[in-house]
């Protein structure tokens, strides 16, 4: 209601700026203030909800102590395609930051806002198209995040976001990315030495079952294998045959 009298963009001029602005992309069906509704709307029905499917998200929702800022990342998380900027994103943390000095918000409230507005489509995109096996993604993308409850908060943004698109742009095939790559960096935030020894220890588990099914006369090749192939070598070969 807001919107249709106009107030919501009087407030915020940067949201006023995406008024019936047409998204020319395949999977969007909404203009993009029509999208950012729906992901508000697809946040709130998380309240609630009794869909088994989205029990997962609605603990790390109702766990969340400052749901305002999620809120206020969602209504401008893509303010900066009014700019024609050719990476929205950038744009649009620009315009969380004008919001967020205006608001006089707290450092780490104004914090917050602008990671998750600067990388509102990164667990989304690492998901799909960077191999989240590999401990050097998880680990980048983790420090990127910063913490856990910067991760759970994205986590809640990239479900809207994804809801908010269209009916057919949130699939299981992309949510099992997603949360694979949420459960990584959890690991990570909370014991980055354990997280790669436990990389070492998979590694170690591979080395011995090749040597098992090798005679033995091959020991030492299998050992300078191990030792000269990069980390990524092995995580693409995952099966046991292709090792060797």
């Amino acid at each position: 209601m807001m919107h249709e009298v106009d107030v919501l963009g009087r407030y915020f001029p940067e949201f006023g700026e995406i008024t019936c602005l047409v998204q020319h992309e395949f999977f969007h069906r909404y203009t993009v203030d029509e999208h950012t509704l729906q992901c508000i709307e697809k946040l709130d029905e998380l309240i609630d909800t009794t869909d088994p499917k989205l029990a997962d998200y609605q603990v790390l929702f109702r766990g969340l102590e400052d749901p305002f800022v999620l809120y206020l990342a969602l209504l401008l998380h893509d303010t900066g395609k009014a700019s024609s900027a050719r990476h929205h994103s950038e744009a649009s943390a620009l315009n969380a930051q004008k919001v967020a000095a205006r608001l006089q918000l707290s450092p780490e409230r104004r914090s917050r806002l602008i990671l998750l507005v600067d990388h509102h489509l990164t667990l989304s995109e690492i998901a799909q198209r960077r191999n989240i096996e590999d401990p050097a993604t998880i680990a980048a993308f983790a420090e990127n995040v910063r913490n856990q409850v910067n991760l759970d908060y994205l986590m809640l943004l990239t479900l809207a976001d994804g809801q908010g698109t269209s009916g057919q742009n949130w699939s299981d095939w992309k949510e099992t990315l997603v949360w694979q790559l949420y459960n990584a960096a959890s690991s990570y935030l909370r014991d980055e030495e354990a997280f790669f020894k436990q990389a070492r220890i998979e590694r170690e588990d591979l080395r011995q079952a090749v040597c098992k099914r090798m005679a033995r006369d091959f020991g030492e090749e299998i050992a300078v294998h191990f030792e000269s192939m990069p980390e990524r070598y092995f995580q693409s070969a995952q099966d046991r045959k292709s090792v060797v």
